[in-house]
């Protein structure tokens, strides 16, 4: 017996696949190794070259500044003479910020909480008399 007929005999497509498969397995876990090489030479190099961490002390707690409630009104009430009798706050707040005085929210914010620009409804406010 000769030929593809001796093949079919012995097994020899099923010997082929599985011979093939394991080739292909054999690369497949190859290229996934020297792909992911890279990961375990940063690995080793940060091991060897990591300095002790010196104890450092634990970062300070965020102070909110302090404010100057006079200063800010007399600062802002300058300002908003600019802006008539009645305004937005986004209009004062871009005035503030664009003449680069620090913590607009902030300062906005307690001037509303100290009641020194009332709301006049309907996003508008004025500066208390």
């Amino acid at each position: 017996m000769y030929g593809i007929a001796a093949i079919t005999a012995k097994n020899g497509w099923a010997m082929a696949l599985a011979g093939a498969l394991i080739v292909m397995t054999g690369l497949s876990v190859l290229a996934l190794v020297i792909s992911q090489l890279h990961k375990l030479a940063q690995l080793i190099e940060n091991r060897r070259t990591a300095p002790a961490q010196p104890d450092t002390p634990p970062p300070a707690e965020k102070t909110i500044p302090s404010f100057n409630i006079e200063e800010i009104k007399t600062r802002y009430g300058l300002m908003a003479q600019q802006l008539g009798d009645s305004f937005e706050l986004t209009r004062l707040y871009h005035l503030a910020r664009d003449s680069g005085f620090p913590h607009v929210h902030l300062s906005i914010r307690s001037l509303r909480e100290t009641g020194q620009l009332v709301p006049l409804g309907d996003g508008m406010f004025s500066w208390q008399k």
